[in-house]
This record gives C-alpha cells, sequence and structure tokens, in this order.
C-alpha cells in the first residue's frame, strides 16, 4: 500500500519493531493537543512476531479505543532488522486494509533520531545517525538537526563511523545497542513507536510509502542441491 500524503487525525496506532526493540503507540485526541499516547515497548531481537499483536490489543483495551476507530497507522519501514521490519509492515497493512485508513511510513534513522531528541535535546546541524545491522557494517546516514537526510544512506564499519566522528564536525547518533560507540559522545537511544506516531502527525514531508527499506540483501540460506 502507498501512503503519500493522508491527513493524519488520532486516534493513530504507531508501529516500531526495526530495531532490537518491538513497541507500539496509540496517540490519541485531546482538548485542544494530542493526550501522552498509550504505549508500550519490549526488548527483543527476534520475538517481534509473537510479540506485536498482543501488545496492540493491550493499548488498545488500556486506552478503551476499538481497533476499528483508528484513523491512521504508522510504521517504521526501515533500514533494520529483516524479520522486524516484515513483521511491522505486514501487521500495519493487514490492519489498515481491514479497517479501511491510511497507512504512513517513517523511516527507521528519523525515527531514531526523533526519540533521541526526546530525551537528549536538539541535534546538531550535522548528525551521523547508525542503526545495528547485526552485520560487520552498520546503516548509517547523515541528518541535519530538521532530520533532513544530508546523505544517501550508507553501509559503514564501525571504524570508519569512528574515523568519521573524530575528523568530521558530525554528532553521533547511535542504536542503544551499539555500545563500542559510548565514548564518541553525542547521543544513544532505542527506536521508538512514540516518535513514530509524532513524525506521521507533525511531519507529512517525511512520510513514505510503507514499502521495506534494505540497504542489502537479507541472510537468506538457499536449499542445497540433493545430490
Amino acid at each position: 500500500m502507498n501512503a503519500a500524503s493522508p491527513s493524519v487525525t488520532a486516534p493513530m496506532l504507531a508501529i516500531e519493531t526495526s530495531g532490537s526493540a518491538c513497541s507500539v503507540a496509540l496517540l490519541l485526541p485531546g482538548a485542544g493537543a494530542g493526550r501522552p499516547p498509550a504505549h508500550e515497548i519490549m526488548a527483543t531481537s527476534h520475538g517481534h512476531a509473537t510479540a506485536l499483536a498482543p501488545m496492540i490489543a493491550r493499548i488498545a483495551r488500556a486506552a478503551d479505543v476499538a481497533l476499528p476507530a483508528l484513523k491512521t497507522i504508522a510504521v517504521s519501514c526501515g533500514p533494520g532488522s529483516f524479520t522486524g521490519i516484515r513483521v511491522g509492515l505486514a501487521t500495519a497493512r493487514a490492519m489498515a486494509l481491514a479497517i479501511g485508513c491510511p497507512i504512513v511510513g517513517i523511516g527507521s534513522f528519523q525515527a531514531l533520531a526523533a526519540t533521541a531528541i526526546r530525551s537528549g535535546g536538539p541535534l546538531a546541524a550535522r548528525n551521523l545517525v547508525v542503526l545495528d545491522s547485526r552485520r560487520s557494517e552498520l546503516f548509517a546516514v547523515e541528518l541535519d538537526a530538521d532530520l533532513a537526510a544530508l546523505s544517501p544512506p550508507m553501509l559503514l564499519t564501525a571504524e570508519q563511523i569512528e574515523a568519521r566522528c573524530g575528523q568530521e564536525r558530525v554528532t553521533l547518533i547511535a542504536d542503544a545497542e551499539l555500545t563500542r560507540f559510548a565514548g564518541l559522545g553525542g547521543l544513544s537511544a532505542t527506536a521508538d513507536a512514540v516518535a513514530v506516531a509524532e513524525l506521521a502527525m507533525a511531519r507529512p514531508d517525511l512520510h513514505l510509502p510503507a514499502e521495506p527499506i534494505y540497504l542489502r540483501p537479507p541472510d537468506i540460506s538457499q536449499p542445497k542441491p540433493r545430490p
């Protein structure tokens, strides 16, 4: 499904499954401003498929919102965990189709940076945002203070990231799982559905089609031919 720039109104469900956590948020309407979202997050590297649906059901019950009442579904679309991205997008697409509501994709780099802003304050003019890839080369991109891309997405080794942060005037924003970079300063965070919801609500310029973003082929072993 493609959601170019629908009019985003609450109640909105947001899903973030591209990283090392599974999180959902429900943004609700309030008097004059959105109330804090119903929210749940759980650390899981491989359990997104079993965790996501029960989490959605729990926050809907907690907020006393019937899922058919949703007006928009926002979902992170990568790069990140191949399985996590597939699970999040498949769930969001199925729900949007069943409910008949728009679906908004949000890039995982922007979701991580926006999560970091919530705890660390405004961003620098140049920020190197790094996501865990579970491989030797990590996912990276440069974003400005307004989350706009200053470079195409890249695959960088840890040594290349450390060199860039040491030689260039760039601030590191790293996935919290990447503890190797703790001594480089900057910000660390775990991408959260709250940030996905807020970007979908307030930043139509960052809306993407709800399609997976991969920077490398998935790690899939083809069956060996029989002798």
